[in-house]
């Protein structure tokens, strides 16, 4: 990714385009960020944050959803397929047009009015046809934002010169946590005015950032001396099977560790403690991210974060059904997010050197990776048991630890 000159004041860059790709800080030192490149974090991070709210509240509607339509658990699973299949579908295209200077901030608000508008069309959906329809498109919008602002996020933090990325996807993590809370203390109200005000305030944003967002530029093509075409693409292999495998374990957290908890003879609250705990502890995680990132470096930590989920959630299972195996589990779940927070974050930054494409690769092959995650880890439960069934994330972190060398670069 080339890099421009950022030596100007502040009053020339506030008269000027938003520049993602300024030239770090020269080596031994940090300059400031200018006020473009402050304004373009927190553009980036009102982006994380508000995609965490918009997923956090097609999720947590999704029942009223089965029941206004009338779908069977079966007809309900189509709907998530049309649109991870949409997701999927546009990821591509995301990196294709996020390769130009300018498609980057299209591309951003597009998908954010997409997303938006998509979400007020489902709070009045009917029919199941209807539905597999919007699904799609909602999904297809979450394709068309995922790479763009990955994009722009590694940018902006090559432009400060210092890791933001962890901090950036926390947003994403607070947005979904809170808007998760809020949804229980709204339980009453109509799904179809929920995503109605959601969707509204989300067009709205865009709408009003409209002008910040059209001025983000990113230049094209990977990083200076980026690797080979060959050693390229298998870095982009293995960055993009490590994403899956950091996929399936945040997906069996969330469709396994409440069931996991309540098996263990727990009460229904103490069992939805289990996931909250693992979002805290993901929060958590990714606030610390960028301070541990800088003084430790991106292969250290990733290989003691996945190693501390491996642990984690190990232990907690191996706990067994004894009489700390409520608290020892809950705390393997509280671990396994706090150790999987890096993951992500590191990952996307290390193919985000490698240009738009690249990053549009690793999350298709990460993305497609990881639909089958939860459905495997109940066909093994049933095989055998859920308590060998989740020993699946803990080798998957495991694996992670042992080829977080071969994924990013960094002392440690």
């Amino acid at each position: 990714m080339t890099e421009q000159a950022a030596d100007r004041t502040d009053g020339e860059r506030a008269t000027s385009r938003t520049d993602l790709t300024a030239a770090a800080a020269p080596p031994g030192r940090t300059a400031p960020p200018s006020a473009g490149q402050r304004r373009t974090r927190w553009l980036l991070s009102g982006y994380f944050a508000g995609q965490g709210v918009i997923m956090a509240t097609w999720a947590t509607r999704l029942p009223a959803v089965k029941e206004a339509v009338g779908l069977t658990p079966g007809a309900l699973s189509l709907a998530l397929l049309a649109a991870s299949a949409g997701m999927i579908s546009m990821l591509p295209v995301g990196g294709r047009v996020a390769e130009h200077a300018r498609g980057t901030g299209r591309l951003m608000l597009g998908a954010a009015v997409v997303l938006g508008a998509t979400l007020i069309v489902l709070g009045q959906v009917r029919s199941f046809g209807s539905l597999v329809v919007a699904a799609a498109v909602f999904g297809a919008g979450q394709g068309l934002l995922n790479v763009p602002l990955n994009v722009a996020s590694v940018a902006c933090q090559t432009a400060y010169g210092r890791p933001i990325m962890s901090t950036l996807h926390a947003c994403y993590s607070l947005g979904a946590v809170t808007t998760a809370g809020i949804a229980t203390a709204t339980a009453s109200l109509s799904h179809a005015l929920v995503y109605t005000a959601v969707g509204v305030a989300v067009v709205t944003a865009a709408l009003a950032a409209a002008p910040l967002i059209l001025s983000l530029t990113v230049a094209d093509g990977p990083a200076p001396g980026a690797e080979p075409a060959v050693h390229h693409r298998r870095t982009v292999w293995i960055i993009g099977l490590m994403v899956t495998g950091g996929l399936i374990s945040e997906g069996t957290a969330l469709d396994w560790s409440a069931v996991y908890v309540r098996s263990l003879g727990s009460s229904p609250t103490t069992a939805a403690a289990a996931y909250f705990l693992y979002g805290g502890g993901m929060a958590a995680g990714r606030l610390l991210g960028d301070t541990l990132t800088a003084r430790i470096g991106p292969a250290a930590l990733l290989r003691t974060g996945t190693l501390l989920a491996a642990t984690g959630l190990g232990a907690g299972i191996a706990a067994g059904s004894g009489p700390v195996a409520v608290p020892a589990a809950l705390a393997g779940w509280g671990l396994l997010g706090l150790g999987l927070a890096p993951v992500l974050p590191l990952l996307f930054s290390s193919a985000g050197t490698h240009g738009p494409r690249a990053l549009a690769s690793v999350s298709t092959i990460g993305n497609v990776g990881m639909l089958g995650g939860p459905a495997m880890i109940g066909a093994l439960a049933t095989a055998t048991s859920l308590p060998l069934a989740l020993t699946l994330p803990v080798l998957l972190a495991a694996t992670l630890a042992a080829c977080s060398g071969a994924a990013v670069r960094g002392r440690g």
